[in-house]
């Protein structure tokens, strides 16, 4: 069982925004720490700019949440607490990735693990089974364990099954290309091709 490495830790964090007040998530819904969800049964303030301070909830908000859904902590939390959330926010993805079986013995290197990581952690658990990222993990080639030479033909084809399986969600290009840039890293093969461009 891989473990989420650090280049994949600071890449979901990156692209979250963090507080330690509660916050509305662009939704609406109540939010704290780096993308920590407390309830999808209440909304405050959507949250336009990606900065979470943007909409942060009232003290007075934020304690009537924590006494109506018993949390047992309010706004702020501590350090310590929103790491706690994060290690176990990201411990579905970690657990979906660790569940794929790339073909023939082959394994992940930990940028492609960490890549996969954070595309599931934001997207959920399903964009896993899309045909885009299943063609580009049938791809014997796509691994560093993979015995090569592999020949330009298939470092390029490498190159657009990345970029085809880290096109998801267009509003989200930037955390999408830095995943297939993430993914790419040290396997041999380049992210050429920006994503939603093949």
């Amino acid at each position: 069982m891989a473990n989420l490495g650090t280049g994949g830790a600071n890449l979901i964090k990156s692209h979250e925004g963090f507080s330690l007040k509660f916050y509305g998530d662009p939704v609406g819904y109540p939010t704290v720490g780096w993308g920590h969800l407390i309830t999808k049964t209440k909304t405050y303030t959507k949250n336009t700019t990606g900065n979470p301070n943007d909409s942060l909830l009232t003290q007075a908000q934020a304690n009537a949440l924590s006494s109506s859904l018993n949390l047992g902590y309010t706004s702020p939390i501590s350090q310590t607490q929103a790491n706690n959330f994060f290690t176990n926010d990201t411990a579905k993805a970690v657990a979906a990735v660790n569940k794929l079986a790339p073909p023939n013995g082959h394994t992940f290197s930990q940028s492609q693990f960490d890549a996969l990581v954070s595309l599931t952690f934001n997207g959920g658990s399903g964009v896993l089974a899309t045909a885009d990222v299943q063609a580009m993990l049938k791809y014997e080639q796509i691994y560093p364990s993979f015995i090569g030479p592999r020949t330009t033909n298939e470092l390029d084809t490498c190159s657009r099954l990345v970029s085809k399986a880290f096109s998801y969600d267009r509003n989200l290009q930037r955390r999408r290309n830095e995943e297939a840039t993430l993914f790419c890293k040290g396997s041999g093969y380049t992210h050429k091709y920006p994503v939603y461009t093949v």
